[in-house]
């Protein structure tokens, strides 16, 4: 069987050829035909040249960066993942959907910077998700519904994020956060043993063993604020109050910060890095102020709380779920309030986003009650794949 690849070394009688099978050491028996980063075809154990490398330096940097083994590892887990994604949702009788790439509105979350298209009016950008478009296909009368999709945020990269990425969404009507819940674990749990065999629901990620096998814990918010930094987030509820307490941790608080950012100071710093690291879990119940589209709902001591969830696995934040908002009228006040917040913490420099108004005027035609997730398929293939680089389970990024 011949073997074509490109030569990355090669001395006086030898040659090693990269390939997708791997490295392969040849016999070469002229040197002098034969130069680095040069194309050939290896039959009978020997290599032969058919296409010049004719860059100056003769750089490889191309087959080194696609066919470097961690990329190739973490691109066949991605295969298998949405493979096996796509197998989760059609046995449970969910309908695979597609959605513009092109959109009115991105998304209208206040810290969110979206990608806008430089074109005369209509204004138009690319999704930072495929929510509101989704939303619209529930209210036409889809009930079960899921999507692989391409979503973009203006943000910097780093090890877990790319501005570029894929989210799977997926939407139950006639269901709450609870059957969200459920989809999520068993979806995680079937895709932990399609793509490594692994029927305990165990996966090894960055020296970790971490189990994924339903059920995860629920773990409340205003429970984990308590048990880690002794702060009652409903005792704590006006800004002054929460400085108080920030300061006491020696969180330090800057000017202008409002009741939100210092909320996530105290979370990123002494609740995330605490969250269990053996286990997949279920962070459930945010304040209010973090509701964007979610659904609020009482405790039994009275309070309001989002019906909202996160998942953590192996200190990777993977989703965030809501059990959605239908009231068209609280949408749009919602959307108001976050983009007239953006204006007064960015000013010009990040102008607002329009509203959705088919979004918002397919609410009015009445949205059944659903729960949603939003999970980024990348960050699930560097567990899947014990990749710590978002940009190994990625092509080219």
């Amino acid at each position: 069987m011949n073997i074509h690849g490109r030569c990355i070394e090669h001395g006086e009688t030898h040659a090693t050829i990269l390939s997708e099978r791997g490295a392969t050491r040849v016999t070469i028996s002229n040197p002098e035909v034969l130069r680095v980063g040069d194309l050939v075809e290896i039959q009978g154990g020997f290599a032969r040249p058919l296409t010049p490398n004719r860059c100056p330096d003769r750089s490889i940097k191309w087959t080194s960066a696609v066919l470097d083994p961690r990329r190739l590892h973490g691109t066949a887990v991605r295969n298998k993942t949405e493979r096996a994604i796509r197998n989760f949702f059609a046995g449970n009788d969910f309908r695979e959907v597609r959605t513009p790439l092109l959109v009115p509105c991105p998304g209208m979350e206040t810290h969110i910077r979206p990608f806008k298209i430089h074109r005369e009016e209509p204004l138009l950008f690319l999704p930072t998700s495929p929510e509101f478009a989704m939303k619209r296909l529930l209210v036409g009368g889809l009930e079960r519904i899921f999507q692989l999709s391409p979503a973009f945020r203006d943000e910097p990269p780093s090890r877990t994020h790319h501005p570029e990425f894929t989210m799977l969404e997926w939407y139950r009507a006639y269901a709450g956060y609870e059957e969200i819940m459920r989809d999520t674990e068993e979806l995680l749990a079937f895709t932990a043993k399609e793509v490594l065999g692994s029927a305990s629901g165990e996966i090894q990620f960055e020296g970790k063993t971490i189990s994924v096998k339903p059920p995860w814990p629920r773990l409340r918010v205003r429970d984990l604020f308590l048990q880690h930094t002794g702060i009652d987030l409903t005792r704590a509820h006006n800004l002054a109050l929460l400085i108080d307490e920030a300061q006491r941790l020696n969180i330090k608080v800057n000017p202008g910060e409002n009741w939100d950012d210092v909320y996530f100071k105290i979370w990123l710093n002494l609740i995330e890095p605490r969250l269990p690291a053996d286990q997949a879990v279920f962070v459930v119940d945010y304040p209010v102020s973090q509701a964007a589209l979610a659904v609020l709902a009482k405790h039994a001591d009275g309070t309001s709380w989002a019906r909202r969830f996160e998942v953590y696995v192996g200190g990777i934040e993977l989703c965030n779920a809501f059990e959605e908002l239908t009231d068209p009228v609280e949408q749009r006040a919602r959307f108001v309030k976050d983009m007239n917040l953006r204006e007064q913490i960015y000013g010009p420099a990040f102008p607002k986003n329009p509203l959705d108004e088919d979004f918002l005027s397919a609410l009015t035609e009445g949205m059944p009650p659903s729960g949603g997730n939003a999970l980024g398929v990348d960050r699930l293939v560097m567990l899947l794949a014990d990749e710590p680089d978002i940009h190994y389970t990625m092509w080219l990024s």
